[in-house]
């Protein structure tokens, strides 16, 4: 379920509504006493101020053997990770677990 589906159905069920069948909730119903609104208020909130991060282009993408003599050349003249992580589009675990499969770590 993605982010956004998240938010609108706590902030339905919020308001006291059943967001699948769109029935007001009676009120004695667990979703409307004070406390429980606030904490759906409080998650959705929440929900709204978390930013996705954005990964690097080469997430996923497979290292080819040229790539993989790249990194060891370039690690071996004592290019810093956060560097190989930009030259190379990747994330500091993949250039982390690349090195170690390479022996470099």
């Amino acid at each position: 379920m993605d982010m956004q589906r998240a938010k609108e159905l706590l902030t339905i069920l919020a308001d006291g509504t059943d967001p699948l069948t769109g029935e007001v909730l009676p009120d004695d119903h667990v979703c409307n006493k004070g406390e429980i609104v606030r904490a759906l208020n409080c998650a959705v909130e929440a929900l709204s101020r978390k930013r996705k991060k954005t990964l690097p282009e080469n997430t996923g993408k497979p290292w080819t053997e040229e790539l993989d003599q790249e990194l060891c050349r370039l690690f071996d003249e004592g290019m810093k990770k956060k560097d190989l992580c930009a030259h190379f589009g990747r994330t500091p675990g993949a250039i982390e677990s690349r090195l170690q499969r390479l022996g470099k770590m």
